[in-house]
């Protein structure tokens, strides 16, 4: 069992490969776990305040309307 330089080499090799294999799976881990959060960010930044419009009761058939003056009845 004597320590050759080839096969001191190779383990070195062996170890960096499973470093840089761990560091990568680690990398892509993060990255998956960012993109639901900015697809979360997305939708929601995409409705804002201003966009919003105030909803107005039908008298007639109780439908919510945006504006009774566009609004007709369906029955």
């Amino acid at each position: 069992m004597g320590f050759s330089l080839p096969k001191l080499l190779i383990l070195i090799a062996v170890i960096a490969v499973v470093w840089y294999g761990f560091k990568a799976a680690g990398r892509i881990n993060r990255n998956r776990q960012k993109e639901p959060d900015q697809a979360a960010g997305k939708k929601t930044s995409e409705i804002t305040a201003r966009d919003a419009k105030d909803m107005v009761q039908c008298p007639k058939c109780n439908a919510y309307c945006a504006s009774l003056d566009t609004h007709t009845c369906d029955t």
